[in-house]
Formats: C-alpha cells, structure tokens, sequence
C-alpha cells in the first residue's frame, strides 16, 4: 500500500477547490494549506492559524465570499495511511458555526465522531460516521453560504 504524504493530501483538497462551484464562492482564491510533522510518524494539513475558533475571530483559513470561513485541521498516520484526527470548523459572521471533529479515542459523553453546532448547548456532541474535508466543502458550497 502506498503511503500518503501531505503533499498527496493537501492537492486532494485543492483538487476540489479548483472546481468552479467553489472558485465562484472563495475570496480569496489560493487559500494557505499548510503541511508539518509531529516527530511521530505522523503528519498533518491544516489551514494558516490555530484549529480552534472562537464565535468573534476574524475570517481565516478558506474564505468565503459571504465572509464565512472554513479552519480545517486533519492528522494522518504515515504508516498506516489512517486519518487519525480532524476538525473541519465552518463559520459564519453572525457567529453561527458547525464544527465536525474527529478525536483520537472515545472519551464519555464526547463521541469521537462528533458533529457541534452554535444552535446547541455547548456540551453537545451529536455523533456522527467520519466525515471528509471533501463532503464538508460540498456542504458549504450546496448548502451553507449565502
């Protein structure tokens, strides 16, 4: 089996930004993705800044022309081709957000899949299947932006 490299990674997601449904949608058009190692045999991807927003930070990562804005985060194994953690934050400027997470291991109460939205209490983690980068930026795209 080969093995995934953040460059393989990082041109799958822009395979689906260079789509016209989106470059129609971006601000600006060739948002940073960046690569790294975390010293452990794994790698990540994730957009310019921290992975963690908060409802008053300013647009960053993929930004929408609404101003909406997608951080997106995603560790991989190197050795087993395994996605190992992800946090695809979408927001708007209202403040409304849904944010997919996927955490290392279970811990209780807090699915490893999980989906948080700005619309439910803040302890709540409706579980979900594993989601992709790929079907989120669909979501924005088909769904989400104004």
């Amino acid at each position: 089996m080969p093995q995934r490299s953040y460059r393989n990674r990082i041109t799958e997601i822009w395979n689906i930004l260079y789509l016209e449904q989106f470059q129609k949608n971006i601000r600006s058009k060739s948002p940073e993705i960046r690569p790294g190692e975390d010293g452990h045999g794994n790698f990540f991807v994730k957009t310019a800044g921290l992975p963690f927003v908060k409802p008053g930070d300013a647009p960053r990562g993929i930004v929408f022309r609404d101003d909406s804005f997608l951080v997106v985060y995603e560790k991989w194994s190197v050795i087993t081709d395994r996605l190992l953690r992800y946090k695809y934050h979408y927001q708007r400027p209202d403040g409304w957000f849904v944010r997919y997470d996927m955490e290392e291991e279970d811990q209780a109460g807090h699915p490893k899949r999980h989906l948080q939205a700005s619309v439910l209490s803040e302890g709540i983690r409706l579980p979900t299947g594993e989601v992709s980068c790929e079907e989120v930026l669909e979501t924005i795209a088909e769904q989400l932006i104004r």
